[in-house]
C-alpha cells in the first residue's frame, strides 16, 4: 500500500514559499515529526521518500521538503544553494510542523543527508526548540572541498561579472555526473567522478527521478564559506546522531569523524562499513542505515 502523504507548502522569513510532502503519523494522537531535505543538487523525490516511509511506520509523522531554488519550491537564482540558508529555513520548517495537529512540538527531529546534513549542523547550533539532530554523510567543511573547486574561480567570476553587465544567465556547473554513462567517460566533466555513485545513478535514472547533478557556478562560493564544523560544538545538548561511512569519497571520512570529535555529549557515532557516500541511501546499506536511525530515535524520542 503506497505511503499516505499531503501536498504542504510553507513561508520562510523572507517570503519564499518551500513546498513538499507531509507523511502524518500512522499512531494518533500528537506524535513527533522527523523535518527532512535533501543534499546538494537533489529533490525531495530522490530516495527520501524510503527514509520518510520507514518513519512514517515507526509512528513519526515526516515532513520532507525541496531546497529554495529546487523543485517545487519558490527562490532564484534555481539550481543555486546556499547551505547557510538552508539551514536558516529549517527553523521555518520547524515552524510549520510545529502548527500542524497531527505533530507534537516538543518533539521534533532536524534530519539532514550530505549537504544537507551540514545545513543540519548549522540549523541544530542554533535552534534548540527540536529534541534531536541526525546527520548522514554530511558536508562539514568547505575548506575541506577548496582544492576541488579552485579551478573553476576564473569562469565564477567571469560570469559574476557577465551577469551584472546584462549579457548572461547564472551559468551551472555538473557538479556530479548525469548518467553512469557519462560518469565512465574521460571526458566526464562532473567535479565529483566516484564510481560508487553508479548504483545511485542507474537508479534515479530507470525510475525518472529529475536527476541532473546541476548547481549554478556561484554555488561554489557559498560552498567555500560554509564551514559546519567550526559549529558543532554548539548542538549540545541536543542529542546528536552523525552517520558515516568508511570510505566516503565525497564528505572525506576523516573529515567527518574529526568534526565528530569537536561535537559534545550527548553524541552517537554510528560508521557503515565497507560503503561510500553514496551507499546509505540504497540496499543492504540502506537497511543498516536505517535501522541504527530507528533505534536512536526509539531512545530519544520514546525513551526506550
Amino acid at each position: 500500500m503506497p505511503a499516505q502523504r499531503n501536498d504542504i507548502e510553507f513561508p520562510t522569513l523572507d517570503g519564499t514559499i518551500l513546498r513538499g510532502w507531509f507523511y502524518p503519523p500512522s499512531t494518533p494522537g500528537k506524535q513527533p515529526c522527523i523535518i527532512m531535505a535533501n543534499g546538494l543538487s537533489a529533490l525531495k523525490q530522490q530516495f527520501l521518500p524510503s527514509f520518510a516511509e520507514r518513519f512514517q511506520s515507526a509512528g513519526y509523522g515526516v515532513l520532507l521538503y525541496d531546497h529554495r531554488n529546487w523543485g517545487t519550491s519558490e527562490g532564484t537564482p534555481r539550481k543555486e544553494s546556499d547551505p547557510a540558508q538552508q539551514g536558516r529555513d529549517y527553523s521555518d520548517a520547524f515552524d510549520f510542523a510545529a502548527s500542524l495537529p497531527e505533530v507534537d512540538d516538543t518533539r521534533i527531529v532536524f534530519w539532514g543527508s550530505s549537504m544537507a546534513g551540514g545545513a543540519t549542523i548549522y540549523a541544530s547550533t542554533f535552534d534548540h526548540r527540536i529534541r534531536a539532530s541526525i546527520v548522514q554523510v554530511p558536508f562539514v567543511s568547505g575548506e575541506a572541498q577548496a582544492d576541488l573547486f579552485n579551478k573553476h574561480l576564473p569562469a565564477l567570476y567571469a560570469n559574476r561579472q557577465a551577469i551584472k553587465a546584462g549579457n548572461e544567465p547564472p551559468a551551472t556547473l555538473q557538479i556530479f555526473p548525469r548518467t553512469s554513462e557519462s560518469l565512465l567517460s574521460p571526458d566526464c566533466p562532473a567535479i565529483f567522478k566516484d564510481a560508487g555513485m553508479i548504483p545511485v545513478l542507474d537508479y534515479l535514472n530507470s525510475h525518472d527521478l529529475g536527476w541532473e547533478g546541476v548547481v549554478t557556478i556561484n554555488t561554489l562560493l557559498n560552498l567555500y564559506g560554509f564551514e559546519p564544523a567550526a559549529f558543532i560544538h554548539r548542538i549540545a545538548p541536543t542529542p546528536f546522531l552523525m552517520v558515516i561511512t568508511d570510505n566516503d569519497a565525497e564528505a572525506s571520512t576523516a573529515t567527518q569523524l574529526k568534526s565528530y570529535g569537536m561535537a559534545r555529549e550527548p553524541k552517537r557515532l554510528v560508521i557503515l562499513r565497507k560503503a561510500g557516500h553514496f551507499d546509505p541511501y540504497l540496499g543492504p546499506t540502506f537497511e543498516e542505515n536505517i535501522k541504527h536511525q530507528l533505534k536512536f530515535l526509539r531512545g530519544e524520542l520514546q525513551g526506550e
